[in-house]
């Protein structure tokens, strides 16, 4: 696919607008292009054939498509991607592609697309998407991959997280990420030491803890194990942060947010509920009091 700098000055302006319309009108566009309706609709007909668009009688918006070809012009632009490979796996709210950079390193993208799931049950728990009433699926996904992106930032390298590299709408690139997710793995199989391997998750969700996150999503499936039996914890976007969580309660001495509380303990009941079919039976409880106190 080929665009000229018009149509993808024609794409960004559909983009732009959308802030401000559900559906771009036409007269929108011949005015932040500054063109005449027959050269406008030529663009957008090209546009519309790359599937980069949809268009109603209402006008126009981007397509899936659309947002992905921007991030990645983005990123070919600042000369940071070289190839895109093979799709690693589609997740509950996006894509991941394997990738080579520019110096030759190979690294993931992953492609955060809201629309795919339930916004409205997203907002119960996602602060920087809760106060908004009226949002569209592209400034949603553009917040929740930059809201990846920052917590891996947090977390990395102190945390087993893939390393953060770069950011741009809802497009992250991240560090090669190798592994199974534990769900699909029989560690009786791998020949690891389950106990070992279920203390060192424990850790791990300890020292997030320590830096002042929860994970809030963890399970089985974010889990990567890798041949030697060491893993990488994957899918931050719902990540909660501590210290603004806890803002709320500062005006009640020893009240503890209830959010908090609510999704470590589901964190950690997630991967107890997971290791108990190896004959781990550890009281959640008790982690959970191991986590959160020094």
């Amino acid at each position: 696919m080929e665009l000229n700098d018009n149509e993808w000055r024609t794409l960004k302006i559909i983009e732009i607008s959308m802030k401000h319309y559900e559906w771009v009108p036409l007269f929108e566009i011949l005015k932040k292009t500054k063109t005449n309706k027959k050269e406008a609709l030529y663009r957008l007909r090209i546009l519309d054939r790359h599937k980069l668009i949809n268009r109603s009688s209402h006008g126009y918006r981007l397509s899936h498509w659309g947002y992905d070809a921007l991030a990645l012009n983005t990123f070919i632009k600042k000369e940071l991607l070289s190839a895109i490979g093979g799709k690693l796996g589609v997740g509950k709210e996006g894509d991941v592609y394997n990738i080579i950079l520019t110096n030759k390193r190979k690294a993931v993208l992953k492609f955060h697309n809201i629309g795919r799931t339930c916004f409205s049950m997203g907002k119960r728990y996602r602060s920087y998407l809760a106060e908004k009433r009226h949002i569209s699926w592209l400034y949603a996904s553009r917040l929740t991959a930059q809201k990846e992106f920052e917590v891996l930032n947090e977390l990395f390298p102190i945390v087993k997280v893939p390393e953060p590299i770069e950011q741009n709408r809802h497009a992250i690139i991240m560090g090669k990420i190798d592994g199974a997710e534990l769900k699909k793995v029989d560690l009786r199989k791998l020949g690891v030491d389950i106990d070992k391997l279920f203390w060192d998750i424990i850790e791990e969700i300890k020292k997030m803890y320590k830096l002042n996150f929860v994970h809030c999503d963890l399970s089985e499936f974010n889990i990567l194990i890798k041949e030697d039996g060491d893993f990488v914890i994957i899918d931050f976007p719902q990540a909660l942060n501590i210290n603004e969580e806890g803002q709320k309660f500062d005006k009640i001495p020893g009240e503890f947010n209830q959010d908090i509380e609510f999704y470590l303990k589901r964190d950690i009941g997630n991967i107890l509920r997971h290791f108990k079919k190896y004959g781990i039976n550890e009281d959640l409880n008790k982690i959970y009091d191991y986590i959160i106190n020094e």
